[in-house]
């Protein structure tokens, strides 16, 4: 004991010097400054003249703002204007950075941040950039002037910018020239989605995109070989002053085959299972060619001509090009994907005599097959401070191109196991008291599978094709996937659980923006293997236990809409909103046969089955500060409603909180519902009661970037669950005018390491306030610092 508390003492005694050196020696912004530098500390808020204000005005003030922004060092979430008020990795190489023994060199490499200079800054270029860019704009007079205001201390300086924006210049007229007959006619015909028209700003940006919209348009209309270089614009800024006479007209020398439409011609597709393999065999049909190695082609050719999106004899359209290079890339099937067309010799001579151009491009498409099996081990640890450890391991194989159909076959085990190192009374036990282990077979098919076309042939496939069919449109590939799975749940002690399950979804995208899924099938068959004689007391003096916990049937259907903010949004969104349903379909077939709609006791395959409704919303807001730091806010909110058959939700779809993806101060289920207090229940049963009808969750995550592929995290989690109504305890249900009054709150800190396929996370959570009365009176009511905290090893951002 004597050792223990020595080394306790040393440590202490170390960490004083430590914290007594960096006062001293480190707490300087600028001591390691030579004479004639200066520390860049922000800049002052832009202040602007001569303008009118409008959308469009606002729009060019961001602009500048981007143009000039400057983040100085130490600076508070990515901001030009503003500094935290302890910059410390700054005081670090103040600090170490004048010594060159080698401990002082690595800290300052690690931990330390060089300061950002004036001459780093270099205020008068950004001024000349501003400049330009107010040029581009439409504020062809507009002065960016600058100021460099020294500081208090002379070592320190701010940056003042004035921007004088002038008058802005407007379009007067747009006109087209010198293109063809056929091209003037689509310019005509579509002037409705021109991005520039009279009265429009003049902004070269929206020039540009005006420009590539006529060469999509042309090449979305045959015009294969037509460039963005084959227009240009002329503006003439005396003859109207203050505004833009704006001319854009077709070059005079242009490939004749930009002139002409183009039809698409023999498609010929290779399949290689390496890049070098030499195509022994063909099948040929019409205008369709396959070569491939071997006597089997080793796809369906079905499979591929639905993703292609490409007719022969069809007018060329770049957005079918497009559609069909995505198309084959989402499949996941190959690791290498080529479409190039190839045109025809360009002039032919008729019987006559005469000279004919040729009009058809070949289209040569090579795939190489990605390797055929992935075999993945994935390997997770937990900790608590709650004294729970324990590993978790899932092995699985995938198979791709099961069938020849574009399959995928997945197999995997999983298993997962906790032990208790310490006992509440503080005594250590290596008892293993809970374990978990399973199966899951899951098949994708890379199309939407229904009972109508699940047996349509590759000849019926071909045939469509050659009729021009084109199937509805999808952006990626759409997925059909059946899954089975079967869990085994145990807890020693407690009870063993059984649950198989089966279910049929759909996934697809119509746009970038838009995804979907449906369920119209997911079946659970739950049931208790064994229960402990202590266990059946628990559930004999409590309702609710005794009531989630029964043998289940759950027939459920669920559908998921998912919005996310178009790519070109700084700031985008991600929005979800799943609804389910469970038991309302065998409840209409019990009514016609002549029970009533709210009778107990219906069951399916011997088992109770439930009925209820399920609505869950998660939110997701993205905040780009910097090129390298992003604050992110989430909210994820919930509620089922249990009717008919069932006067309780079954176990598995009630809502919890707490753990890695959650309020991560808190271990899974590790508060709630409402403010009921279970901390004096062991934590075995304490985990079984924390669900609820109701759940709403808040977290706020800052994440800068440290260095090279590591990030940090800075967070604020807070929720809880209810029950919706007070059958069971007051303390549990939700009531509107005090539910945010219950809420958990944690915060932490936390690193990432990006590997580029995924991402590795730690997060430390610490509590900050429990939902019910500790005896502790203030926001922060946590009774122990050491047992309210939680930390994560996880793969994935949280949210």
């Amino acid at each position: 004991m004597k050792k223990k508390n020595r080394l306790h003492l040393i440590i202490y005694i170390a960490a004083a010097v430590m914290l007594f050196s960096f006062l001293f020696t480190g707490c300087s912004s600028t001591s390691a400054l030579k004479e004639d530098e200066q520390l860049f500390t922000g800049l002052k808020p832009i202040e602007y003249s001569n303008y009118e204000a409008n959308t469009y005005a606002d729009s060019v003030k961001e602009e500048m703002e981007f143009a000039l922004a400057s983040a100085p060092t130490g600076a508070f979430m990515g901001s030009s204007y503003f500094r935290t008020p302890f910059p410390v990795r700054l005081w670090i190489w103040n600090a170490f950075s004048p010594s060159d023994d080698a401990l002082s060199r690595w800290i300052t490499k690690v931990f330390g941040s060089k300061p950002k200079l004036m001459e780093n800054v270099n205020p008068k270029l950004r001024a000349q950039v501003a400049e330009h860019q107010l040029d581009k704009l439409g504020y062809f007079n507009g002065k960016v002037d600058y100021e460099v205001l020294t500081q208090s201390n002379p070592k320190e300086a701010k940056v003042a910018y004035k921007v004088n924006m002038g008058h802005l210049w407007r379009l007067d007229s747009v006109a087209y020239l010198n293109f063809p007959e056929h091209g003037k006619q689509l310019i005509d015909s579509t002037m409705s989605q021109a991005v520039i028209r009279k009265g429009s700003p003049f902004n070269v940006s929206n020039l540009e995109q005006e420009r590539q919209r006529l060469t999509r348009l042309f090449r979305n209309h045959g015009y294969y070989f037509y460039q963005n270089g084959y227009a240009s614009y002329l503006a003439d800024t005396v003859n109207t002053p203050g505004k833009v006479n704006l001319r854009l007209s077709m070059v005079d020398s242009i490939e004749p085959e930009a002139t002409r439409q183009w039809y698409i011609g023999n498609i010929n597709i290779n399949f290689k299972k390496q890049f070098i393999e030499e195509m022994t065999d063909s099948f040929v049909r019409r205008y369709l060619s396959f070569r491939y190695a071997g006597k089997k082609m080793p796809i369906r050719a079905g499979v591929v001509l639905r993703e292609l999106k490409l007719r022969p004899r069809k007018l060329y359209m770049v957005d079918d090009e497009n559609t069909a290079k995505a198309g084959l890339q989402s499949m996941g099937l190959f690791s290498y994907t080529n479409l190039q067309f190839v045109p025809r010799s360009t002039q032919v001579l008729d019987s006559l005599g005469n000279v004919q151009y040729c009009d058809t491009l070949d289209a040569n498409i090579d795939l190489v097959f990605d390797k055929p099996y992935d075999f993945y081990v994935e390997a997770n640890a937990k900790g608590k401070t709650t004294g729970r450890v324990g590993p978790e391991l899932v092995v699985g194989l995938t198979k791709r191109n099961a069938f020849r159909g574009g399959e995928k076959l997945d197999i995997n085990f999983h298993g997962s196991h906790e032990w208790q190192t310490i006992t509440g009374q503080g005594g250590s036990s290596n008892k293993i008291n809970s374990y978990e282990f399973g199966s899951d077979v899951t098949l994708s098919f890379p199309s939407i599978i229904t009972p109508w076309n699940a047996f349509r042939t590759m000849a019926q496939n071909e045939r469509r094709f050659r009729r021009g069919h084109i199937p509805r449109r999808y952006y990626g590939t759409p997925n059909t996937t059946i899954k089975a799975s079967m869990n085994i749940l145990n807890r020693a002690g407690y009870f063993r659980r059984h649950v198989v399950g089966g279910e049929l979804t759909y996934d697809w995208a119509t746009s970038y923006q838009h995804r979907h899924s449906f369920s119209p099938l997911i079946l659970s068959y739950e049931y208790m293997n064994y229960t402990s004689p202590k266990f059946d007391s628990i559930m004999n003096n409590n309702v609710y236990v005794a009531t989630s916990m029964a043998d289940r049937f759950i027939p459920k259907m669920s559908y998921t809409y998912t919005y996310r903010s178009a790519q070109k949004y700084r700031s985008p969104i991600v929005w979800s909103t799943t609804v389910s349903e469970a038991g309302n379909i065998l409840s209409l077939g019990y009514l016609l046969g002549g029970r009533k709609w709210n009778d107990k006791d219906k069951t399916m395959f011997k088992n109770e089955y439930s009925q209820f409704f399920k609505l869950e919303t998660d939110f997701v807001k993205y905040w780009k500060l910097n090129e390298t730091s992003t604050l992110v806010g989430h909210l994820n909110a919930g509620m089922i409603w249990s009717y008919g058959n069932s006067s309780q939700a079954p176990y598995t779809e009630m809502f919890y909180v707490g753990g890695a993806n959650s309020i991560r101060a808190f271990s899974v289920r590790g508060v709630g519902p409402g403010e009921q207090d279970y901390s004096a229940l062991s934590n075995k049963y304490a985990n079984i009661l924390r669900t609820g009808d109701i759940k709403f969750q808040a977290n706020l995550e800052y994440r800068p970037k440290i260095w090279g592929d590591l990030y940090g995290a800075l967070f604020l989690d807070a929720g809880n669950v209810w029950m919706k109504d007070a059958d069971f305890s007051s303390f549990e249900a939700f009531k509107f005018d005090k539910f945010y009054k219950q809420l958990a709150v944690g915060t932490g800190v936390g690193i990432r390491y990006d590997m580029g396929m995924f991402v590795v996370r730690v997060d430390w959570g610490i509590g900050l306030h429990l939902p019910y009365d500790t005896g502790k009176s203030g926001f922060y009511n946590i009774p122990s610092f050491k047992k309210n905290q939680s930390l994560h090893l996880a793969v994935g951002y949280p949210f």
